[in-house]
């Protein structure tokens, strides 16, 4: 798939460098080098990520970023997902990928330590409707930025990610410029241009976690992938080789000892959405919190405690875990989603975790404020340095009994994914406080077969409402109050 040299640097006796080879392999790669399980990964993933974005335009993030890009107006050349408006293909990226993040429920990669759909699903989106794409050409622009945003954190994290990058933002901003070039038709030397717009534009800081800033991210990534390919393809000029060197991306966001020569070596081969593959989310909140989530609704369907009979909850974490889930009593709805003792009480307390647990006035229930003091987390030493964030949790009860269960892997996670019938439902469920049912189960359809598609507005068009749909309230699952209070 990809050209080690052209025969001019041959000549030249010149080596490549990383990023001209990379927007090498992103010009010359095509549907038809990807494998199939690659195109059925990329169309589960691209479901869900269209759910979790029309569950997103009902809560107070969507809503502010929606009235933000409506306010600043532009040519209609996309939609805004649950809405009833076109705006700006930049715009629409913008609100699209925030809505996409607002819930904490779109899909994860552990490379990246991040969330891959978010930032480039919506450039796809918005480009495509631009650009009247057809549903081949969706696919092949959003598994080639999957590629390069996981390819990059596969070689710059954990560093990146322990400087406090969100990798959505940063990262994200380098795979939504893939798959806007990749629409857009850039050539190499605009593709590397491109990129190098882009790496002066990618940021985010976890800092921002636990506020609305944090989906932010993922909507300004996408923005900046479109702005970054729109600039080059109309001649802006930038660094060729914005991804080497010591001021380069990888060695200013990750370490000054990093070789991203693998990053195209390796390069669809294998892709990395069936190499590492995708986690899609079985909870709406942090993946960090789905292990102990997982082990105690076990616990409690085996042993049939109550909330009333426990002592104690002690979860056995990895190191990294205590730094994103960092608040042990959430004030807000969306602190919550990064709190592991909030979403083990409510677990605990009714067997589920569902949108409408994160909500500012769940977080006030008596109930589960008092169960937050009897849940402690700490980092364990069985599991302190495992990837993929495995948890042990030990419940101590009244009477003296005590049980603990150990998950390796949350479901959703690649190894042990949700079946067909779980995730369609979950798209259901989060597409239902936007769109009428109607178009619901024909997106539905069209995503299911999504290649055959020869324009994209096909798909496009169901996930516009029409002004003033009965339907454009938020569903009973879905969350009304999620922003910070007052």
């Amino acid at each position: 798939m990809l050209s080690s040299t052209t025969e001019d640097e041959l000549k030249e006796g010149k080596e490549l460098s990383v990023t001209e080879r990379l927007a090498q392999a992103v010009v010359e790669t095509d549907f038809g080098q990807m494998p199939p399980e690659a195109i059925s990964l990329a169309k589960q993933a691209i479901l869900d990520c269209l759910g979790v974005t029309l569950a997103g335009s009902v809560t107070p993030t969507g809503q502010v970023i929606t009235e933000f890009v409506k306010e600043l107006g532009g040519e209609p050349q996309a939609i805004v997902l649950g809405s009833s408006f076109r705006t700006s293909a930049p715009n629409a990226a913008l609100a699209n990928g925030t809505m996409a993040h607002a819930l904490d429920y779109d899909d994860g990669n552990h490379p990246m330590y991040g969330h891959p759909s978010a930032p480039v699903l919506p450039v796809v989106l918005a480009l495509g409707e631009k650009q009247r794409v057809s549903g081949k050409e969706v696919l092949e622009a959003y598994l080639l930025g999957f590629e390069v945003e996981v390819k990059l954190g596969r070689e710059m994290n954990m560093d990146h990610y322990e400087k406090g990058w969100h990798a959505t933002g940063t990262l994200g901003t380098m795979g939504a410029t893939t798959a806007a070039a990749k629409i857009l038709k850039l050539n190499v030397e605009k593709t590397r241009t491109a990129f190098g717009i882009a790496v002066s534009l990618a940021a985010g800081t976890r800092a921002n976690f636990g506020t609305m800033t944090k989906p932010f991210h993922a909507g300004n990534a996408a923005r900046n992938g479109i702005v970054a390919a729109t600039l080059a393809h109309k001649g802006f000029t930038a660094n060729l080789d914005s991804l080497d060197g010591p001021w380069g991306f990888s060695h200013l966001l990750g370490n000054d000892a990093l070789d991203l020569s693998r990053i195209v070596g390796d390069f669809g081969n294998p892709f990395e959405i069936v190499h590492s593959g995708v986690t899609i989310k079985q909870y709406p909140c942090c993946g960090g919190s789905h292990p102990s989530i997982d082990a105690i609704l076990h616990l409690v369907d085996t042993y049939g405690f109550s909330a009333e009979d426990v002592r104690a909850i002690e979860c056995g974490v990895n190191q990294i875990v205590p730094q994103v889930l960092a608040y042990p009593e959430p004030t807000t709805g969306l602190e919550a989603k990064f709190s592991l003792q909030y979403c083990v009480a409510v677990a605990l307390l009714d067997r589920k975790v569902r949108l409408d647990h994160f909500t500012n006035g769940k977080v006030d229930d008596a109930e589960i404020r008092e169960l937050l003091k009897r849940i402690t987390m700490y980092v364990h030493s069985d599991v302190e340095n495992d990837p993929d964030f495995a948890s042990i949790v030990t419940v101590k009860l009244r009477d003296g009994r005590e049980y603990s269960h150990r998950v390796d892997k949350a479901r959703g996670r690649p190894s042990v994914p949700l079946s067909k019938a779980e995730l369609h439902t979950k798209y259901r469920d989060c597409a239902r406080g936007a769109l009428h049912k109607e178009d619901i189960e024909r997106s539905l359809k069209l995503v299911e077969n999504l290649e055959t598609l020869e324009d994209i507005t096909v798909l496009v068009n169901t996930l516009l409402v029409p002004p003033n749909a009965a339907c454009r309230v938020p569903a009973p699952s879905l969350v009304k109050d999620i922003g910070k209070k007052g």
